[in-house]
């Protein structure tokens, strides 16, 4: 057969298009660096057992071409970033990471070829809690506190009205249900405080009995009506709990006489009982120690009997322990007598390891437990990592709010004086709002929708850096002052200019929109979200405490832009109108 020009031209081309692909193959371009990915980044060993993250690597070649590396060529090694004691956070067992303790861990790869050592990071964080704290609007109900205030105290607003009972049992179902109306259904929980005999801190270290003069007439001890009260109030996405504590004792308590039988209650130094404050007249407050509760068993005894008083508890899986702290103001612990070697050397340390058991405890019966602080009346440091998922105050410092995931420790309020640091978000308390109208809380809907609102969308969310004052977000969110005006936006979408929101409310099972103006505006227009480019009409409703109200229907909405005009300090839940399938396209894309 007589080869043309042709086919020798073609036999030229495939044969050198042979040799290229095998220079190629047998010499690839050098790799530049590597990338560590895990399969999870936030691991639950309480919720899903044995929960684990499965790591890879791929490495990035000089020309920008990508590969896997084999596991048998990488060295993968965990160390605890954040975590209370000495536990590891994270278990390497060869590509695999398995959840050990509560906190952040760094995992680092190592891989070693041809002469060259390449290295990469990342983070996993193990938050081994029951509740989402990060997506929960939590508050706190105050009852009521018998006797009358020192007189450092008497000028607080609690004792400028009648305050042995200020909210029974059956008047906080409906505390409870005007609250959800306000924050459109958002999950809650609430603290009852003062729901023990006496009211606020009496009767320490007794969890029993229930304050009588709470009960509902139809029932027969107000032990029945608080169990009623946290049933009922399931149906209103809110989860009953109590808030308690376990260091402050009285001597009116029916377990006085046993603590101090069995040497519990903490001494001064010369062993003369300590006297750690006071706040109504007449009744001193003294401290226990933890860890010789423990000791005796008689913590245990406690949270059992606590639980078995009120199984419905169970199901809400938190309760609030307050002031649960290491150490009394202007002492080293909080027993200097027993802190002595000769005494059992019970020191701050000693007693926050009692802690971290009180937590684990507390766990293993089917609970988180939230406090009051982080890092207050602690060793240097402790802020108790992957036990206590949420704060009532949370630490404004901007370090540790950077450097700790919102899932792992969760926030209350940051400031006593204002809304606090917006970049970053922040909750809200409730309490005090309550304690000056039980039923029409002046402020409570603006406040909510200042600050529970934005943090939780911002809370899930990643902080990825703070450059030049602007926070960024994944997803695109950034947080800045823009021209005076404190801004979040995700891209073109805009969720806050100054005390105007105009935020998603994504837990939501109808897809809302909640818009909120302090001052009030007239026809200003918002961009709707990318998810709801298909929404052409929209209806709008008023958002009070008894319920929403229509103010107008099928709206327009042009190119994703809708004309809003709000009164001020007037909140309005947005959702989209028309027909079935275009929610439903909604709902699937949020």
């Amino acid at each position: 057969m007589a080869f043309t020009l042709q086919h020798c031209l073609r036999l030229s081309l495939i044969t050198l298009f042979l040799f290229s692909t095998c220079t190629i193959s047998a010499n690839p371009p050098a790799i530049s660096s590597i990338i560590l990915h895990s399969s999870k980044t936030i691991l639950n060993p309480v919720l899903q057992s044995n929960d684990h993250a499965v790591l890879t690597v791929t490495a990035i070649r000089s020309n920008g071409s990508t590969v896997t590396i084999p596991r048998d060529q990488l060295r993968f090694t965990a160390a605890s970033k954040l975590i209370s004691g000495n536990d590891a956070v994270v278990n390497i067992k060869g590509d695999t990471a398995f959840a050990s303790a509560g906190g952040v861990a760094t995992i680092t790869v190592v891989y070693m070829r041809d002469g060259q050592t390449l290295t990469a990071t990342t983070d996993i964080v193990v938050r081994p809690y029951y509740r989402e704290y990060h997506q929960a609007l939590v508050l706190k109900l105050f009852l009521g506190m018998e006797g009358e205030p020192v007189e450092r105290l008497k000028n607080e607003l609690l004792f400028q009205k009648p305050h042995d009972v200020l909210c029974t049992f059956e008047q906080a179902l409906e505390v409870i249900r005007r609250t959800d109306n306000l924050t459109q259904g958002i999950p809650k929980i609430i603290y009852l405080v003062g729901w023990q005999a006496g009211g606020h801190d009496h009767w320490y270290p007794a969890w029993f009995p229930v304050n009588e003069n709470l009960k509902r007439p139809q029932d027969a001890t107000a032990l029945e009506s608080l169990r009623w009260l946290i049933r009922e109030g399931r149906k209103y996405n809110t989860t009953v709990s109590l808030h308690i504590n376990m260091v402050d004792a009285y001597r009116h308590s029916p377990l006085w006489e046993e603590y101090m039988r069995k040497d519990i209650i903490a001494r001064e130094e010369n062993g003369s009982l300590l006297v750690s404050g006071i706040q109504m007249r007449g009744d001193s407050m003294y401290k226990v120690s933890y860890t010789r509760e423990w000791e005796e068993g008689l913590a245990q005894k406690r949270i059992d009997g606590l639980i078995a008083m009120i199984p419905e508890l169970l199901e809400g899986h938190t309760i609030h322990v307050d002031v649960f702290i290491a150490k009394p103001e202007h002492y080293p612990t909080i027993s200097p007598w027993h802190a002595k070697k000769e005494h059992g050397g019970i020191d701050i340390y000693k007693e926050v390891e009692t802690q971290r058991k009180i937590f684990g405890y507390w766990r293993q019966k089917g609970f988180d437990v939230t406090g009051e602080g982080i890092f207050w009346a602690h060793p240097p440091g402790e802020g108790f990592y992957g036990l206590q998922p949420m704060s009532w105050w949370y630490p404004s410092d901007i370090s540790y709010q950077m450097q700790t995931p919102e899932c792992l420790s969760a926030r209350g309020m940051t400031s006593r004086t204002d809304d606090g640091d917006f970049r970053f978000g922040s909750s809200m308390h409730g309490e005090e709002l309550f304690i000056q109208n039980l039923m029409s809380p002046s402020g409570f809907l603006g406040q909510f929708c200042r600050t529970t609102l934005v943090w939780y969308y911002l809370s899930r969310h990643q902080r990825l850096a703070l450059v030049q004052d602007t926070l960024y977000y994944s997803d695109g969110i950034r947080a800045a002052v823009e021209n005076g005006h404190k801004i979040i936006r995700r891209g073109s979408f805009l969720l806050r200019d100054n005390n105007d929101v105009f935020v998603p409310a994504l837990w939501s099972k109808t897809p809302a929109i909640i818009a909120y103006s302090e001052d009030g505006y007239d026809r200003c227009q918002w961009l709707l979200p990318e998810e709801w480019s298909d929404v052409r009409k929209v209806d709008i409703y008023l958002i009070t405490s008894l319920g929403d109200k229509v103010l107008q229907k099928d709206v327009a909405v042009d190119r994703r832009q809708l004309t809003l005009s709000l009164d001020r300090g007037i909140a309005v839940a947005i959702k989209p109108s028309g027909n079935q399938s275009t929610l439903q396209r909604l709902i699937k894309k949020l």
